[in-house]
Formats: C-alpha cells, sequence, structure tokens
C-alpha cells in the first residue's frame, strides 16, 4: 500500500528490507551508493512506474490470497532493530505462529526477467531473499512465506528459511552502512547509478570549477558518446544488410545454432494524439490535459574567454 509522508521520512532514518537487498548489491536498479544518497537526503523523490504501481496495487489480493492458504493474517506490521538501524515493513504475519509474509508480483508487464522455482521452494531472486532474512531478523522467526501472483503461471507460494550465514552479513553490512550514513561518506569502490545521480537535489546557478582529474571524467564521457556513434553507425549498416537480403519478402526463415528461428519485418501500427491540431482546435482541452515535465540534459559547449588590457602581453 502506498506509504504516507511521515512513514517516507521515517524510513530515511533507517535501513528497510529492500535497502539491504541493495547494500549488498542484489537489486537491478539501485545500489548501496543510491541508498546512501537518499538516507543522507540528497535526492529528490520519484514518481512509481507503472509496473510498481501495478505491484502495490495487486498487493492486497495476493495477501487475500495468502490469508486462505495460511490462515489469518495481520497487515501491515512495522517492526525494527534499532542496534542495526534496521526498520522492516512486513506485508502481513501470520497471527498463529508470527511468520512473516512478504507478497510479491512479477511479469504483470511483460516476460518475467527473474527465475521463480517451484511452489514451495525458496528458488527466488536474491534481493528478494535477502528481503525476507531482514524479516526474520527484525521478526525472530525461522521461516518467511512470499505468496506471488507471476504472469502465466497465476498465484504461487514460496517458503524461505532463515540461513545464519546470511544473518550475519545483513547485520555486519547494515552496521557499516550506517557508519557511512552518520559519517556522511559514502561507500567505497562503487559509484551511484544513473538514474539515482540525476535525482541529486542541485543548487540554481551554481557553476563549479573542475580540476585536472575530473576533466579526465569529461575525456572518458565523450570518448564513450563517440563510441556509441560508432556502434549505432554499424547497427545500422548490418540492418540495413539484413533488410536487403530480404528483399521484397516480410519475413525469412533460418536456422541458427541448430535452432530454428524467423526473422519478420511487419508493419506495426499504433495510434497517436494529433497534438498540434488539438491545440489549435480545441485549445481549452489541450491546456486541461498538458502536462509539463522537466528533466536535465548534460552538455558540452565552449565558453567565451574574456579578455583585459592587462592580460594581454604587448
Amino acid at each position: 500500500m502506498p506509504i504516507t509522508e511521515a512513514e517516507r521520512l521515517k524510513r530515511k532514518e533507517y535501513i528497510g528490507s529492500s535497502d539491504m537487498a541493495a547494500i549488498l548489491g542484489f537489486d537491478k536498479y539501485k545500489n548501496a551508493y543510491d541508498v546512501w544518497l537518499d538516507k543522507t537526503n540528497r535526492t529528490n523523490d520519484f514518481e512509481p512506474n507503472e509496473a510498481m504501481l501495478a505491484g502495490t496495487l495487486f498487493e492486497p489480493g495476493v495477501i487475500d490470497w495468502a490469508e486462505v492458504q495460511l490462515g489469518p493474517l495481520r497487515r501491515n506490521v512495522e517492526l525494527f532493530l534499532e542496534e542495526f538501524h534496521l526498520i522492516d515493513h512486513l506485508d502481513a504475519q501470520v497471527i498463529i505462529t508470527g511468520d512473516p509474509v512478504e507478497a510479491k508480483t512479477a511479469g504483470l508487464f511483460g516476460p518475467l526477467v527473474d527465475e521463480w522455482g517451484e511452489a514451495g521452494s525458496d528458488e527466488l531472486p536474491d534481493g528478494i531473499l535477502i528481503q525476507c532474512h531482514c524479516h526474520m531478523i527484525c521478526s525472530e522467526h525461522e521461516l518467511c512465506h512470499v505468496p506471488a501472483f507471476i504472469g502465466g503461471r497465476g498465484f504461487v507460494m514460496f517458503e524461505v528459511k532463515r540461513e545464519q550465514i546470511i544473518v550475519d552479513t545483513i547485520l555486519e553490512k547494515a552496521l557499516d552502512f550506517w557508519d557511512c550514513v552518520e559519517n556522511d561518506t559514502p561507500p567505497e569502490n562503487i559509484t551511484p547509478s544513473l538514474a539515482f545521480i540525476k535525482r541529486i537535489k542541485r543548487v540554481p546557478e551554481k557553476v563549479i570549477d573542475f580540476d585536472e582529474e575530473q576533466v579526465k571524467l569529461i575525456k572518458d564521457f565523450q570518448d564513450a558518446k563517440n563510441k556509441v556513434k560508432w556502434a549505432e553507425a554499424i547497427l545500422e549498416d548490418a540492418q540495413s544488410a539484413v533488410l536487403t537480403a530480404l528483399g521484397d519478402a516480410e519475413a525469412a526463415n533460418f536456422v541458427l545454432d541448430r535452432q530454428p528461428m524467423m526473422l519478420t519485418y511487419f508493419e506495426q501500427c499504433s495510434r497517436l494524439i494529433d497534438v498540434e491540431k488539438l491545440r489549435k482546435e480545441l485549445p481549452e482541452i489541450a491546456a486541461k490535459y498538458t502536462k509539463t515535465s522537466k528533466c536535465r540534459v548534460t552538455r558540452l559547449k565552449k565558453v567565451k574567454r574574456e579578455y583585459t588590457i592587462s592580460s594581454i602581453k604587448l
């Protein structure tokens, strides 16, 4: 369920179960540096994408199904382990046993990316295993239930048992990470992901000077852009060659590494709103439903040098 502003601020003061998955390197979308930026209040908030929103909306239904399987549940349980700066939000907790429950959805907007094993197993994405262990640590239980709704499979129940080596690693890394937060020093040997660095709060009109080491970063950036252009040109030539070989056909059958495959070049259709026509003919409606978006763009530009008489050697 969506969190309140007060809950959001509270979470900045502790390490959550999803934070710990990122800190340990088991989150595809953020890392320890990203979590540090968030906890030290250096980033702006972000809007959840469709997949995240869908997961939030589907979660109550998954828990309803879990309640049929596990018995009465206590929902939205908040636990703390102050010594290790952990905050834990259980989707639910089995009333009879006290076992934590972590509800999940996957494959709602496309094919599954991670591997999900058989029902009753703990064959889950690593990040979820870390979350489950955080739940077991904070609830002091040995088992975590993971009810999931998986695209193409439906409802599946997984079970994760406590492993002490994972518990010890979580507690050790939690203390190390919080030292970074308290000392206002980012984790070593890691760089933030681009998505998070773009969200850093910036001072309007502030300009700084780069030293020689930082200028090297600019050169690396330029080199990377040139390599992308070069790769895009190669890709374009390769695609042109394939379509030339296709001739006037729309598809071709072939065998690649003993696997029968098909190349298709079918026409795709999409329905788009003619924005310019809408603004011209129905300006009030266009204005009502126009949304302004902002983004930052990385550009390099030459700066004019300013000279004074005293700086010119005659």
